[in-house]
């Protein structure tokens, strides 16, 4: 068996019920990737993943690349309306979850 590494790095709401996690996912066998995962609040089971996008290395370079960044030169944000560029401030605190692969 070998131990698979998950560290929540942000958790961004969407409503009071739904929310997107950005998790980094790091294996001794696979190496790391970035996942994406859409959940959903339910009263009985409370917060459940929905659906989960992975993102490999290259793919997380190539995002950040096309939303530009926030230091440095501002005109790949230009692209961007301006509502994009301001950030709620964070109510998570980041944690770190180890689970063993099957």
């Amino acid at each position: 068996m070998h131990a698979v590494s998950e560290t929540v790095l942000t958790t961004i709401p969407a409503s009071e019920h739904e929310r997107l996690l950005v998790v980094l996912v790091q294996s001794p066998e696979h190496g790391s990737r970035m996942e994406l995962r859409q959940q959903s609040l339910s009263k009985s089971l409370g917060w459940f993943t929905q659906s989960t996008v992975q993102l490999e290395p290259g793919q997380v370079a190539a995002l950040r690349n096309a939303l530009g960044t926030t230091t440095g030169s501002k005109s790949s944000m230009r692209r961007l309306p301006r509502e994009f560029s301001t950030i709620a401030p964070a109510a998570w605190q980041p944690r770190v979850v180890h689970a063993d692969s099957a």
